[in-house]
Parts: C-alpha cells; sequence; structure tokens
C-alpha cells in the first residue's frame, strides 16, 4: 500500500498523510484507528514504537520481490529491533559494544584479507586460536549483535539474514537448521557482512547459486575465523601423533574439537596440505557417513539449536514485565509467540529462584 492508498482511506490528502509520518501533524483517535486496521496493527504499537528502519526495508526488497515468507522474516527481523529499542528506552539502559567501524572491501583486497581480518578479529576479542565454542555468546556480549531464530523462514532456503537497523546490527537464523554446526557457519558468514558491508541487507541462502565478492569473502572469512590455521595444524599433529598417515578418523575428531562439519574440515585440511586434494570428494564416493563415523568414535553432537532470543533482549523485556508495564499479550507479541509459549518464559521470571539474582549480594563493597 503506497501513502497515496492510505491517504484515501483516511479521507485526507496525501501531503497531511507525509506530514503525520514525519511528526509534523498529530493525527485523531479515529484517524490512528484506521490507520492500525489498514495496516494489520495495534494502535498501541504505533504509539509507542520507534518507526521502522525503512532503508534497511528498501535494501532487501528487490531480492524478495516474489518470496512472501522470506520477506515475512525480514520484518519479524526488523521488528525484533524495534521492540528492541522500545525495552531500551522503558528501562534506560544502553548496551556499550566491542564493535569497530566497518570496513569496505576495497581496502580489504588481496588474497589473504579474509584470513588477516579473521586474524584480527580473534587477537582484538581475545579468542586466541583453538576452537570457537560458544561463538553465539561472543557475538552477542561482546560484538553487540541481536541474534533471533525465524520461525517465518521455515519454509524457506534462507540460512540467514543480516540487517543494520534503528543503529543495531541484528541477524536473523532459519530454525529449520537445528544443526549447530551449520548455524554457527552461519552467525560467522554474517558476522562477515557486519565488519565490511554493514549497511547493506544481506540475505544468505543455504544453496545460493551464485555469489558475488561481498559473498565469497564472507565464506572465506568464516572459514578462517571457525577454523585458523596455526590452531587447526597444531591439533592436527596432536591427533596423528605418532601415526603414519592421517585416516579419516582423525579428520572426524578434528571437525568434532571445532564444531564444524566434517566436510568444512576436510576441504580446509586440503587447503593447508595436511591430507590429499579431493579427500572429501573421494570418501563421499566410497559412501562414507560422517553421522555413522562419530557415533562409532563416541563423539556426542551437540545439535541442539542456538537460543531463539538474546539474553539482552528477554533481560530488558523481564525488567518490563516486573514492573507492570507488559501484559501477557505484549510479551506475546515481542516474541512472536503465541501466549502459551509466553506464559512459559513468564512463569521462568516468576520464580523465586530467578529473581533472586537481581538482588543485591550482601557483603559486596
Amino acid at each position: 500500500m503506497n501513502q497515496t492508498d492510505l491517504a484515501k482511506l483516511l479521507g485526507i490528502s496525501r501531503p497531511i498523510l507525509v506530514a503525520i509520518e514525519n511528526g509534523q501533524r498529530a493525527p485523531t483517535a479515529t484517524m490512528l484507528t484506521t490507520i492500525a486496521t489498514a495496516l494489520d496493527v495495534r494502535i498501541r504499537d504505533l504509539a509507542t514504537l520507534p518507526a521502522a528502519d525503512e532503508p534497511s526495508l528498501v535494501r532487501f526488497r528487490d531480492p524478495l520481490r516474489t518470496d512472501e515468507s522470506a520477506r515475512a522474516g525480514v520484518d519479524a527481523l526488523i521488528d525484533f529491533g524495534r521492540y528492541y529499542r522500545m525495552f531500551e528506552s522503558k528501562t534506560g539502559s544502553r548496551f556499550r559494544s566491542r564493535a569497530v567501524p566497518p570496513l569496505s572491501l576495497d581496502e580489504l583486497n588481496g588474497p589473504h584479507a579474509a584470513a588477516d581480518l579473521a586474524a584480527s578479529e580473534r587477537a582484538r576479542l581475545n579468542l586466541g586460536d583453538g576452537p570457537l565454542l560458544d561463538l553465539h555468546a561472543v557475538l552477542e556480549q561482546d560484538v553487540g549483535i541481536l541474534i533471533f531464530g525465524l520461525t517465518e523462514l521455515r519454509e524457506t532456503k534462507i540460512a540467514g539474514l543480516f540487517t543494520y537497523s534503528l543503529d543495531l546490527p541484528l541477524v536473523g537464523f532459519n530454525v529449520v537448521q537445528n544443526d549447530a554446526r551449520r548455524q554457527r557457519w552461519t552467525l560467522a558468514h554474517e558476522y562477515a557482512h557486519f565488519l565490511t558491508n554493514r549497511y547493506d541487507a544481506e540475505i544468505t541462502y543455504e544453496e545460493p547459486k551464485a555469489r558475488d565478492t561481498k559473498e565469497l569473502f564472507a565464506e572465506r572469512f568464516a572459514t578462517h575465523f571457525l577454523m585458523p590455521s596455526s590452531g587447526v595444524s597444531r591439533r592436527f599433529k596432536e591427533l596423528i601423533g605418532v601415526s603414519e598417515s592421517a585416516t579419516v578418523a582423525h579428520v572426524v575428531l578434528l571437525a568434532g574439537q571445532f564444531q564444524v562439519s566434517f566436510r568444512a574440515m576436510c576441504e580446509r585440511l586440503e587447503e593447508l596440505e595436511r591430507i590429499p586434494k579431493h579427500t572429501y570428494a573421494h570418501v563421499v564416493e566410497r559412501g562414507f557417513k560422517p553421522l555413522e563415523a562419530e557415533r562409532s568414535l563416541g563423539i556426542e553432537r551437540k545439535d541442539e539449536s542456538l537460543p531463539r532470543y538474546p539474553q539482552r533482549y528477554l533481560r530488558l523485556m523481564r525488567l518490563i514485565w516486573n514492573k507492570g508495564a507488559a501484559s501477557e499479550g505484549d510479551v506475546a507479541t515481542y516474541l512472536r509467540t503465541d501466549r502459551l509459549s509466553a506464559r512459559e518464559i513468564l512463569g521462568a521470571f516468576e520464580t523465586g529462584k530467578q529473581l533472586s539474582v537481581d538482588r543485591p549480594l550482601e557483603g559486596v563493597v
């Protein structure tokens, strides 16, 4: 619906509607009700939520022209950002992140640019060169990215979304991907976009038909960020020990340590010339099944999905709920879920054990 269409529904001219949108003219109660009905939103949200970041929506619009499910995912992600900004304004809380200014890909030219950026980010965040097992916590708590699981993407081939809306870095992942390793890869990929083309909304597909320069860079960054050369090489040598040569079991064990797929580790070791070229293609042709190999080696896969909501998001929502400033229906809206699920989450907030974490520590000076 464009402005002309909405103005006709309201019985006003388009210039008056523009003045209302720009905050130069206040709508009447009747007009506010009509706007809410026409746009299928709540009057309360029209009056309290910050405006959506239109540039973010525009950047997403072209690639999602015919995909309604994907558009719903984009809307959900940006709405989460709007709710979070509202939480901050109501609680007077503002998170201080350790994010850095974005770099353009023009500044990162050269064959080793992705590897260099991955190494510098690991150093800046004091991550060393070992397995990065809790990437989700690092990106949320240290960098300040808000990460949401999007049920709206269930019927799509989209692995993840990234946008910088309302001065917030937002990442959404497809909840259908209940493989924690794939989700970690998606997060590392989106982190590359945050570090480089931050102001360009981005869509990552599970099996893209074509990759542009930005996508290729993000994939290379994810490879080096999750599997740094020095850390992978050192642990590979430790695994092999006194063995005469590497085996498939060594690769499976190493993939488990770094929490990446068998294929990703194979390709990384091939690149580092630790195993023969085309090893992955060769073992797959022979019917090798990584999951069966993991079970036979006693590797316990952590396939639980990532949390659907950021801890910061839930904490601020909880503060609003405890103050009586949000109803159960509001919470269901903020979580984009049904009232029963919202009630279960609120139930955890209401227990004495949960509430005790906010009490001052006795004897602390």
